[in-house]
């Protein structure tokens, strides 16, 4: 899946630029890796969480749903 990238608001460290929500998924075989980045181009403020698939759900919450904005991964 390509990357996915959306507005997500204000930056809540600087106020002044907008951050943008990034979604990567990584498939390598029976492995795969959903990552989330929160990002302000004004100020440089970033946040990442990357889920990486098991034999076990995560206990995190859930990899398709970004864990700073709440957003879903687009379908298909």
């Amino acid at each position: 899946m390509p990357r996915d990238r959306q507005n997500a608001g204000p930056c809540p460290k600087c106020s002044v630029g907008k951050v943008s929500c990034t979604y990567n998924r990584f498939d390598n075989g029976p492995e795969r890796i959903d990552s989330w980045e929160h990002r302000c181009l004004s100020c440089s403020f970033r946040e990442t969480k990357a889920f990486r698939s098991g034999e076990e759900p995560p206990a995190e919450g859930d990899p398709t749903t970004c864990p700073f904005c709440g957003r879903k991964v687009p379908g298909p």
